[in-house]
């Protein structure tokens, strides 16, 4: 049995591999199939991975489907698989989800070279698991999109009336910052800009050709990967305009300094944008998104009683393109997931929501994006200490003062910041196995808890940003933009 599955696998994996297969099959009788092998391999190699902390929480393990995992946008798709096609293909994307994941975690696990051999354990499951007739029913009734509201401390914290103090001071801070949207962007005694370097530039009409051809699949998703997406993150990419006053302002590239300490930090030489494909629904149709990602060592405390400075900070910026190869609307957030923004297009209207009747928060809309023309980029404006973006401009097609590496977070040993080098050797993930970047915690976290948003102001993965403390919002919802906004 062991013998079967060893031909498969490359002469530099097996002594790694013996050891877990050994393992594996150790309370398995001598005539147990190669599907129970492969069982008890993934079963166990997951324990180890629990046990070390070294689980991904990008994507939401399926229960009972230890090869498959899944996305919010994915599990949008349960009730329209009308076809074995569409059904395969959306299975394939689970089973490529968990693929990614296992990779970052055997490589964070000091495993690496398994990587084949569970990955091909993994197939067989699944091989062996769509012999079933119900296979498709059970799969879709189990494959649920994480939730990243806690409803048990909703209900310890009394947030039926702790929400209304929360919705108090979130209207205080729209008083304070969204006026700044309507009036020409302010001088600073220091900014600097920063860009990424634009390439080839294509026509919109191209753009759109793309996304047609990309979407060739039974889902109509767009797969705008690899040197594809360089060229259009280039193209729609935003110029940074950042008030300086401290090292804190500078963009740069985190990194754990050692496997123990106690938060990471961010190396100012190397200024760094990451940027992600995603995904939207819109109207009937699967939209691309193209999502970017700086970071800032900290945002400094600005007193004994601050409760949003500490290590670390980040901002999100996501450019959501119509299939005309347009951007169609832009949204902003931290990477905590607070103070999201969203700036439609000419194209769009703000459609009322229930929200805009009650203490929840609704989707702000501080003005109407500039539309753009060939030889411009959209310039956000980001304020010194707190990075809160502050005004949006236009600009001719100039990288700027600091040019950004890009990284696709997709691709890579890295896959983006989940699995980085350390000095010492092995590799960690900047996120821990709940998606809370360790050491990043705000002392806003003891006010906000019972709004069920665990570790509030800390920063964390892409897939688990809750963006509404009052109320339910997650960033990468796919109806997001179907609900606030229409043509």
């Amino acid at each position: 049995m062991i013998g079967t599955m060893m031909t498969r696998i490359p002469g530099f994996l097996i002594p790694i591999s013996l050891i877990f297969l050994a393992a594996a099959c150790t309370s398995l009788p001598q005539s147990a199939s190669p599907v129970a092998v492969c069982r008890s391999l993934i079963e166990r190699v997951d324990l180890r991975i629990e046990n070390k902390g070294v689980g991904d929480a990008q994507a939401a393990r399926v229960d009972g489907y230890p090869y498959l995992r899944i996305n919010r946008f994915l599990a949008s798709f349960e009730g329209e698989l009308g076809s074995p096609d569409a059904v395969n293909e959306w299975v394939q994307r689970l089973r490529a989800l968990d693929r990614d994941a296992r990779q970052v975690e055997l490589q964070n696990l000091g495993a690496a070279n398994i990587v084949v051999t569970v990955d091909e354990c993994a197939e067989r499951l699944l091989s062996a698991d769509r012999v079933s007739p119900t296979f498709t029913a059970d799969l879709m009734a189990t494959a649920q999109a994480p939730r990243h509201y806690d409803d048990v401390a909703r209900a310890v914290g009394l947030y039926p009336l702790t929400q209304i103090g929360v919705a108090l001071g979130f209207e205080r801070w729209k008083a304070q910052n969204l006026p700044a949207f309507n009036a020409k962007p302010e001088g600073a005694v220091a900014t600097v800009q920063y860009g990424l370097q634009q390439g080839h530039s294509m026509s919109a009409d191209e753009v759109a050709a793309l996304i047609d051809l990309s979407a060739n699949n039974s889902l109509g998703i767009p797969d705008l990967e690899g040197q594809l997406l360089e060229v259009l993150a280039r193209q729609f990419a935003p110029t940074y305009v950042i008030s300086q006053t401290t090292g804190a302002d500078q963009v740069g590239r985190p990194y754990w300094p050692s496997k123990a300490a106690p938060a990471p930090r961010t190396d100012r030489d190397d200024p760094t944008i990451y940027v992600r494909l995603a995904h939207t629904r819109f109207e009937g149709e699967v939209l691309p998104q193209l999502v970017y990602s700086i970071w800032f060592p900290a945002r400094p405390r600005e007193g004994a009683f601050d409760l949003l400075g500490g290590e670390l900070d980040g901002f999100v910026w996501r450019v959501t393109l119509g299939r005309d190869g347009m951007p169609l609307v832009y949204d902003g957030f931290h990477v905590c997931g607070c103070y999201h923004l969203f700036f439609p297009t000419s194209k769009l209207t703000r459609r009322p929501v229930p929200e805009d009747q009650d203490l929840r928060e609704e989707p702000l809309v501080p003005r109407i994006a500039p539309d753009l023309a060939t030889d411009e980029r959209l310039v956000l404006h980001l304020a010194s200490g707190s990075h809160y973006l502050t005004a949006l401009s236009v600009t001719a097609d100039d990288a700027g003062e600091v040019s950004l590496r890009f990284v696709d977070e997709n691709n890579g040993p890295e896959f983006g910041l989940r699995s980085l080098a350390l000095a010492e050797g092995g590799r960690q993930s900047l996120f821990g196995p709940d998606g809370i970047v360790r050491g990043t915690q705000r002392r806003e976290r003891f006010i906000l808890w019972p709004m069920g948003i665990a570790n509030p102001g800390a920063m964390r993965q892409w897939g688990t940003h809750a963006t509404a403390f009052v109320g339910e919002r997650h960033a990468d919802d796919p109806f997001l933009f179907e609900g606030a906004f229409a043509r």
